[in-house]
């Protein structure tokens, strides 16, 4: 695909927008049980709670992470893990109870708020509960989450920089449709939204600081988010919208999805995944992807292991950012050729706005809203 006719200068080392792997942010001491917990018990069981069937790139992508990390030979025996897997919020008290678990990493966002009932209710079990960040007070819980929108900025502003016909979009197929089984998925839903809406505001910014006028054309503006698309036909949407001369498309979609960018190179478009380097991971979509959105789970992953072999996993809560390379932008691959030395250096400084505070992505999205 040619885009707009930027100088073929290949200025995407400065612009991979990585840093060294780092640590979930915390203090020296990690492993030492907190103050005033002599409630809680001390455990080397980690029990993994996760939905069934899940839809949430988060819940997936730290799972596998700490998969990876029990998996070693070097850590067996170190943690035993148990793996509990549920339909609905409201199994989850029982099962936890059924497995005697002191130690719960709640992986499943959407558990979220049921999973601060149970901990409420159980001051001597230690959590670590997706999407819980800054939701909570309880001693014996600790909140994570990867700040997907930092990157997603970046994404916007790239994308506004390349597009050629004028057009960009972002499509969801992450949606609420289980509403009515009584399995609620607005969580997920809810990320997703905010996800996309970063990623306007990084296209808006673009505009802002060149006088352009990139329309974000596809774009739901009755929910002020992404256009929400079934899953089963995100493939033939994504197709409709190239053919429409939208040629760069964010795309949320849980990661088993990802070959639905297959041929969007083939209409003269591109596509950002979110939440995995998807040209990394699929040689059948690599010529399709312009970028992804990562999230990087491994640093939060060790943390969360070296805690639970130390018998307890609560603490301060962990947000993935681009400064604690929890998440990044990934590189653009084969067409690193469209990013030049202008912009390669606009991304970095826009990152560097990022992890100084003075860009905040949730302001502006507050302030437009």
């Amino acid at each position: 695909m040619r885009l707009k006719g930027f100088p073929i200068r290949l200025a995407v080392t400065a612009i991979t927008l990585s840093l060294a792997l780092a640590a979930c942010a915390s203090s020296s001491n990690t492993n030492a049980a907190p103050k005033g917990r002599a409630s809680a018990q001390v455990s080397k069981v980690l029990c993994l709670l996760e939905k069934k069937n899940s839809q949430d790139t988060r819940a997936a992508v730290l799972s596998k992470a700490i998969g990876d990390l029990l998996a070693k030979p070097e850590n067996k025996g170190a943690v035993k893990s148990v793996n509990i897997s549920v339909d609905k919020a409201e199994q989850i008290a029982g099962k936890l109870r059924e497995n005697s678990c002191a130690n719960v990493l709640s992986l499943e966002p959407n558990f979220s708020g049921e999973v601060l009932k149970v901990a409420k209710n159980h001051p001597d079990i230690n959590f670590a509960v997706m999407a819980a960040e800054g939701q909570q007070k309880l001693a014996n819980v600790r909140g994570i989450d990867f700040d997907l929108r930092q990157p997603a900025f970046l994404a916007g502003y790239a994308a506004a920089a390349v597009t050629k016909s004028g057009q960009i979009g972002a499509v969801s197929s992450v949606n609420n449709a289980d509403a009515n089984q009584g399995i609620d998925n607005s969580v997920s839903e809810n990320a997703a939204k905010t996800w996309a809406n970063a990623f306007r505001l990084g296209a808006e910014y673009y505009n802002q600081f060149k006088g352009s006028g990139v329309k974000l054309s596809a774009w739901d503006n009755n929910v002020g988010g992404p256009l929400q698309v079934e899953s089963a036909r995100l493939h033939e949407q994504l197709l409709k919208l190239a053919e429409q001369k939208i040629d760069v498309i964010l795309v949320i979609a849980p990661i088993g999805e990802s070959a639905s960018l297959e041929g969007l190179a083939g209409k003269d478009a591109l596509a950002i995944w979110n939440g995995q380097d998807a040209a990394a991971n699929s040689a059948q979509v690599k010529s399709s992807v312009f970028t992804s959105t990562v999230i990087d789970a491994s640093g939060c992953a060790k943390e969360l292991f070296d805690q639970a072999k130390a018998g307890w996993i609560a603490s301060k809560d962990y947000v993935g950012t681009l400064k604690n390379s929890g998440v990044k932008l990934a590189g653009f691959g084969d067409y690193a050729p469209l990013i030049s030395d202008s912009l390669s250096a606009e991304l970095a400084g826009i990152r560097s706005q990022i992890d100084n505070g003075k860009i905040d992505i949730a302001k502006l999205a507050a302030h437009q809203g």
